[in-house]
């Protein structure tokens, strides 16, 4: 089983739940959890195994959920933030409705998060039994706590946020002794560590799309991000093909071999003239240099496989035509889906 880890990223968070939606459908389970920051909230509702609720937060949040702007009058934001700070009453009210932390201490998943003490200018990796009783919703947001939020003491002391110190605390697991890592990644800023131990496995979901800004916390980007999460795990685990749609491989070079040579030598040569390759024999010409510009200009690897290419610039075509991004296809679905999208435009255009 997996040791799971959640990297801090303020709305961006609604990726990772989106994520361990579709780990449990897969029957994937954890024995650990660490985060920081959103992860770390995230990563309590994991370990409560209250995943439901975490997602219907998700799905139905807004700003007003969020901050208490609206009292304060959303003029006078920007005063706020440079003066007193971001309210988070309201974010401390949320925890203390769904933080059980009975059911944290309960848990047999072990369960960390990271803060960074401003009064003893010290990182500090929390797991549930570094933390006095009672205390353990107060600790949490002190791991969420971002400059422009208003702080409160903990215990006397000041915390900031733990993306400061460690957004995607592996480490934090590794020195536990779990060699079996999954991190879900947010992408947002914050400082990332090498893991410390090169024998320990770390499978990453990361996104490939721009999950919004860390305070964006509006219903429409949360949505997505919760199909992207979804989607993107099942990507990693199920070896879905693409990078925007979902594809299920095929395993058939020799088919993409063909596909690529489809289109015919005038084809291939005229194109050839247009980028600049004149004299060369067609194969030659799509394989030694029209393959490779393509390759670069579509921004693959270079030990990129033909089928990766070929989904590449299908993918190009889907997204131009508004085919739906969110379902799992068949390679055979995918074409037949672009080539129907296709001549539904052809015939609008008569």
């Amino acid at each position: 089983m997996y040791a799971l880890v959640l990297e801090g990223g303020g709305a961006k968070g609604s990726y990772q739940i989106g994520a361990c939606k579709a780990l449990k459908e897969l029957g994937i389970d954890f024995v650990a959890v660490a985060g920081t920051s959103i992860g770390a909230l995230n990563g309590a509702m994991v370990v409560q195994d209250q995943l439901d609720k975490a997602y219907e937060i998700w799905y139905n949040i807004t700003p007003a959920q969020i901050f208490n702007l609206e009292e304060e009058g959303l003029k006078k934001a920007w005063n706020i933030l440079t003066s007193k700070g971001l309210d988070t009453s309201l974010i401390k009210k949320l925890l203390w409705e769904v933080i059980d932390e009975q059911k944290l201490r309960n848990s047999n998943m072990e369960f960390g998060f990271v803060t960074v003490s401003l009064t003893d200018m010290k990182p500090l990796e929390l797991f549930l039994d570094d933390i006095p009783e009672g205390k353990v919703v107060d600790y949490l947001l002190a791991s969420a706590y971002l400059p422009t939020f208003k702080h409160e003491k903990i215990d006397g002391k000041r915390f900031v946020d733990g993306a400061f110190y460690d957004n995607l605390p592996l480490n934090m697991l590794v020195k536990r002794g779990y060699k079996k890592i999954l991190a879900i990644r947010t992408k947002a800023l914050g400082r990332t560590r090498k893991v410390a131990d090169t024998q320990v496995m770390v499978d990453v979901v990361s996104p490939n799309d721009n999950l919004g800004g860390m305070l964006d916390f509006n219903r429409q980007q949360a949505r997505l991000n919760l199909q992207l999460g979804y989607y993107d795990a099942l990507r990693y685990f199920q070896g879905l093909k693409g990078r925007k749609y979902y594809i299920k491989p095929t395993d058939d070079e020799d088919y993409f071999f063909n596909f690529l040579q489809a289109p015919g030598e005038k084809t291939i040569l005229k194109l050839g003239e247009i980028m600049g390759f004149k004299g060369i024999p067609y194969r030659r010409l799509l394989f030694e240099h029209l393959v490779p510009k393509l390759t670069l200009l579509l921004d693959l690897h270079k030990e990129s496989s033909y089928e990766d290419l070929v989904i590449a610039m299908l993918e190009i075509i889907a997204a131009e035509n508004n085919v739906e991004r969110f379902r799992i296809y068949s390679l055979r679905e995918f074409l037949s889906t672009i080539k129907s999208k296709l001549m539904v435009e052809r015939n609008s255009l008569k």
